[in-house]
Parts: C-alpha cells; structure tokens; sequence
C-alpha cells in the first residue's frame, strides 16, 4: 500500500538531491576570501544535506520494511549475495548512499573547523565532489542488470 508513493517520492527526490548536489559542489569552488565571514553561497550546503537526508529516510523506509527486494534478500542473505540484482539493492544502493550521507557530513565539518578560507573552500570542494561522485554511482541507472527508469510514475 505504501510501497508505490513512498517510491516514486523516492525516486523523484533523487534528482533534488543531485542538482542539489551538483550545486553544492559547483558553489564550493567558489573563492573563499575570508575566514571571519560565512562560506559563500552555504544555503547550497544545507540544502544538499537535507535532500540528501530525506533521500536516505525514504530509502530506509524502503529498506527495512517496504521494498520486495530487500524482503526478499533478508530472507536468505547468503543467496541474495550471488544474485546481482539482490545484493544490489541489499548490499550496494545502500552502500553507496551511507557513504555519501558520511562523506558530506565529514565535508561539513572539516569545511568548518578549518584554519583558513583556502582549507575551508579545499575541504568543501573535495568532500562535495567524492559526495557527487558516489551518489552517481549509486544511482540504479537504465540499462544496468539492476537499472531502473529515470521517472517513475504513480
């Protein structure tokens, strides 16, 4: 019943999260001329990390009680291993999302601990890249063994 919404908002929500993304990430290359001043153009970085936040609700939402994928692997998780598609949503989506939920996070935090601008703009520019990067390769695009389309529909 839940399943299908919970989904395709799921699904929608991963291209948010990618322009998002890819914002934050441009905006990091910014130049950061002061260090007493607010990182440039931040509002790009709060949102990046609640999209992304709301992205990995709705994906454990769909991990840990909705998906038939994941039922289907914790029921014999040894077998869900040695079928690709399986341990694709059991083991990798969720991986590869993790990561990048921990990557921004330590981006964040070293962006703003830092002892100069150019650190701070170097901690955000690399941290938001590896972030991209990693949601990218999470992505289940089409044309994968696991691939899914680029919009879903009700």
């Amino acid at each position: 019943m839940y399943y299908t919404p919970i989904l395709t908002v799921h699904s929608w929500l991963r291209w948010a999260t990618l322009l998002l993304a890819i914002a934050a990430t441009v905006n990091a290359f910014r130049p950061d001329p002061d260090l007493s001043k607010r990182m440039p153009g931040r509002q790009w970085d709060t949102l990046f990390m609640m999209a992304l936040d709301f992205q990995v609700l709705f994906g454990l939402l769909l991990y840990f009680g909705l998906s038939p994928f994941t039922m289907q692997a914790f029921k014999d998780f040894g077998g869900a291993l040695q079928n690709g598609g399986l341990r694709f949503w059991a083991i990798d989506h969720i991986g590869w999302m993790v990561a990048a939920t921990v990557l921004v996070r330590i981006g964040r935090v070293l962006a703003l601990g830092a002892p100069t601008s150019q650190a701070r703009r170097k901690w955000r520019a690399l941290f938001f890249t590896l972030t991209t990067l990693t949601i990218l390769a999470g992505i289940p695009w089409p044309g994968l063994a696991h691939g899914r389309p680029l919009f879903r529909f009700w």
